[in-house]
């Protein structure tokens, strides 16, 4: 099936008993019986033929559904999962979804049984996915601990105003507003997060198909979504879409009309990384954190149009400065190279329920930093720790000198 990968994807992950019960209710498509004696792989094989043999229409409408049960099966994902499982008011079925191990069967649960859930963790999902990213991230400055406005009076309004906006009719749009947790990057507590869904249609487009061996011309709408969330401890008023245009647009409608309180265009500062003040050996402040041990592990730096990239195991004796020595020469200095490229291993403890695991913090670049696509709670403990280590060099304007500055 390699025109849809989710599918597939789904098949794999899913009992395949469960992934034909889903075909059949959903799409009321009967898959092959399967036999009890046949191991799993035989079984997916089996299905596999059959969903080979359908329509590419159909293939194609069954794909776009897996797409988005697979997209709550990632770290992101089961962020958003986690955080509306409480939701479900039913104890019964809180209880068979808590009794599913699989997250696969978990995403599939919920789109079968919690639609209005689903496409809130959905959203929430995305929204998470575009702030990893500052080409799709814009943060504006509002007043701190304003009431979110979600009464019908508030969200028509917003709905008109979001149509005359995009230039479309208002049942073109859908607006969904709702409050969600956030862990703080101060000390990893939950804080309170309101976030509008916005998603509307864009104009018709023309596309060409293949009927009866004749190539016929169909018009398709797509959806296009953009996310707005506020956080009344900071003010911080983020817009999360893929299109750069507009975005301060939709700060000011939700503030002027959700939120009731005009901003004046000022943006989030995004934070500085000061990775070259690794070049030298340094203690890592862990007290009162559920850290056992820190050590960076990689170190590299360009000189022209070379490169060098020193790596060491977390569990080897030696430091990297020591590494560094043995592999270059015994008088080799980090402090005299322009690092680009830094690697922190934090060894996290047991605690709880979960496991003890290490997790990396990569910096590179001018200020590019990979904890943007970590777990909520992972990504809130990294921040801490790069503000507690003295990583964070300063914080500037957004108008950054470095227009790819990720560290939002």
């Amino acid at each position: 099936m390699k025109d849809a990968q989710n599918l597939a994807k789904l098949l794999g992950h899913l009992p395949p008993k469960v992934f034909r019960a889903f075909v059949h209710e959903e799409f009321n498509t009967a898959l092959p019986g399967l036999d009890e004696d046949d191991g799993k792989r035989k079984q997916r094989a089996k299905l596999t033929d059959a969903l080979d043999a359908l329509p590419v229409p159909d293939r194609q409408r069954m794909e776009e559904v897996a797409e988005k049960i697979v997209l709550l099966c990632d770290a992101p994902g089961q962020d958003a999962m986690d955080g509306v499982q409480e939701d479900i008011f039913d104890d019964e079925d809180r209880d068979a979804f808590d009794k599913l191990a699989n997250q696969y069967e978990r995403s599939l649960w919920l789109y079968r049984n919690e639609q209005e859930l689903f496409q809130r963790a959905l959203d929430w999902r995305q929204a998470d996915y575009l702030h990893q990213s500052q080409i799709y991230y814009d943060g504006f400055v509002a007043p701190k601990d304003l009431t979110v406005l979600d009464d019908k009076t508030s969200i028509d309004d917003f709905h008109e105003k979001l149509a005359a906006h995009f230039n479309c009719d208002v049942k073109d749009i859908a607006v969904q507003v709702f409050r969600r947790l956030r862990p703080n990057a101060e000390d990893g507590d939950d804080v309170a997060l309101h976030q509008i869904s916005i998603h509307y249609n864009r104009p018709p487009e023309s596309v060409e198909r293949v009927e009866d061996s004749n190539v016929v011309p169909q018009e398709i709408i797509r959806a296009e979504s953009s996310f707005v969330t506020y956080e009344p401890d900071n003010g911080n008023l983020e817009v999360l879409s893929r299109g750069k245009k507009g975005r301060e647009d939709l700060a000011r409608l939700v503030a002027d009309t959700l939120l009731q309180s005009p901003i004046t265009g000022e943006k989030v500062p995004i934070k500085q990384y000061d990775y070259q003040s690794l070049a030298e050996p340094r203690e890592f402040d862990i007290s009162d954190e559920p850290v056992a041990w820190v050590k960076v592990t990689e170190l590299g730096y360009s000189v022209g149009t070379r490169s060098l990239l020193v790596k060491m195991w977390s569990n080897d004796p030696d430091d990297i400065f020591t590494a560094g020595r043995s592999l270059v020469g015994p008088d080799f200095d980090y402090r005299r190279r322009p690092l680009t490229y830094a690697k922190i291993a934090v060894r996290l403890r047991k605690e709880g329920r979960g496991r003890a695991r290490t997790v990396s913090i990569v910096l590179r670049g001018d200020n590019k930093c990979n904890i943007k696509a970590k777990r909520e709670k992972d990504r809130a403990l990294c921040d801490r720790l790069l503000v507690k280590w003295g990583l964070v060099k300063e914080i500037g304007s957004v108008e950054s000198p470095h227009p790819d500055a990720s560290a939002a």
